[in-house]
């Protein structure tokens, strides 16, 4: 028991020592040790930060700043946002995300969607209401029809408030299989790593979604849907053409430069050869802290030789932005989220002879990067303001239980980064000399 103690203390975990194995230790071959990179007298503390002071953590390009907009209390575990006409914040929160190392209590009905509102004009929300509660890791949303598609696998559903009193009332179901169940454990969840989200309006008028294989419509007073190509992990946007660009943990940014209902037409034509193409031209990051809290960290290829991440293992919510309230030269650019290494990317994309390619903007410095361990950006988008908006899980837990290592684990426990939970926070990134409203 001393042995495991020390090694605990230290960081150190060994798949073949009396530590439980997890379900992502059977990645790596039979007796394979996980030894620790970055000695853990190397490794800051990572503590809770209070919203106002985590500000103080982040790093920008010059020529920008960033700005809270809400934090907990007054959102928990918040992975999507989207604004309503009115400027009103709705935000996802999956609640029951990982409240502790085993998952146990994930299947409790305690996410919800809130509606933040700015009661004083002051550019800070600070006024949530519950438009809709008891959803199981709820991580689909998309305002349409006087109301809202929610996606919480395996359903999909069309909400509205018809009385006006701000909740949610009337529920039509829209899919009934949205989520492949394929946790061995709990057969009733979908692993939230592979399940559907992000949904994106198209300019062909039809609702896709990320890590699906349908799109949706509402026509003749109902809602349909139509076979599509499988797209991406977590997150989906769009450029001005339509393009869909979505990707993995580990592969940064992909394309359809080719939409993908044209080439499924011609049956002879078996690989969509147009669909799925890899758009970043490399997958690099450069985090401003060490980074051994990956899943693995434990191996030369994940981590450079100073203990920070060389390559993006959990890259999320590919954003292209399209407004006027940054410098012109960002207009069509991609922002990719890296939650495991606490950044944010920035890449511009050119096309050429229809090929598109996004290099990174700058060179081996990262748009957004954060010292604060816990800065978890998930999702990124655009306000009415034009400003960039950041939606931050908050908390030391992030990989999944479904492809947790001994290591990452070890990481965890030793150094304290399993509480608390139902944090988060939403900031907006704005040019110096500009002050958006909300």
């Amino acid at each position: 028991m001393a042995f495991l103690r020390t090694i605990l203390a230290t960081g150190v975990c060994v798949a073949a020592t009396g530590l439980k194995a997890q379900i992502g230790d059977n990645w790596e071959k039979p007796g394979f040790v996980q030894v620790p990179l970055v000695p853990a007298n190397q490794i800051p503390p990572a503590p809770v930060v209070p919203a106002e002071q985590a500000v103080k953590e982040f790093k920008l390009v010059p020529g920008f700043r960033i700005e809270l907009v809400a934090a907990e209390p007054l959102v928990q575990d918040p992975v999507q946002i989207q604004f309503g006409p009115d400027g009103r914040m709705w935000v996802v929160e999956m609640r029951s995300y990982m409240p502790n190392l085993e998952g146990a209590g994930e299947e409790k009905p305690t996410g919800r969607i809130s509606v933040l509102t700015d009661t004083d004009g002051d550019g800070r929300y600070d006024q949530s209401k519950v438009f809709l509660d008891n959803l199981v890791m709820p991580r689909a949303f998309f305002l349409t029809r006087d109301g809202a598609l929610v996606g919480a696998p395996p359903n999909l559903w069309h909400y509205r408030d018809t009385d006006g009193d701000g909740v949610a009332d009337e529920k039509v179901d829209v899919a009934l299989d949205f989520g492949v169940q394929t946790d061995p454990e709990r057969p009733f969840l979908a692993n939230p790593e592979r399940a559907p989200n992000s949904l994106v309006w198209g300019h062909d008028n039809w609702i896709y979604v990320g890590a699906y294989t349908k799109r949706f419509r509402f026509r003749n007073g109902a809602w349909e849907s139509t076979p599509t190509v499988f797209r991406g992990q977590w997150g989906l946007s769009q450029d001005d053409y339509g393009h869909l660009f979505h990707n993995s943990n580990s592969d940064s940014l992909r394309v359809d430069l080719i939409n993908a209902s044209y080439l499924s037409r011609n049956s002879h034509y078996p690989r969509l050869a147009g669909t799925n193409v890899q758009a970043a031209d490399n997958q690099l990051v450069w985090p401003d802290r060490v980074t051994p809290g990956i899943n693995r960290g434990y191996r030369e290829d994940f981590l450079r030789p100073n203990g920070r991440l060389r390559e993006f293992t959990a890259a999320c919510a590919p954003w292209i932005y399209r407004a006027d309230l940054f410098p012109e030269e960002f207009y069509g650019n991609a922002f990719i989220a890296e939650p495991s290494a606490h950044l944010i990317k920035r890449k511009v994309l050119h096309t050429v002879q229809g090929e598109i390619t996004g290099r990174d903007a700058y060179d081996q410095v990262e748009f957004l990067t954060s010292k604060d361990e816990r800065f978890r950006p998930v999702n990124l988008t655009t306000g009415p303001d034009g400003a960039l908006y950041i939606v931050d899980l908050y908390r030391g837990i992030l990989q999944h239980r479904i492809s947790l290592t001994t290591y990452l684990r070890g990481q965890i426990e030793s150094r304290g980064l399993e509480d608390p939970i139902h944090l988060g926070r939403i900031y907006r990134i704005v040019p110096d000399g500009k002050k958006p409203k909300t």
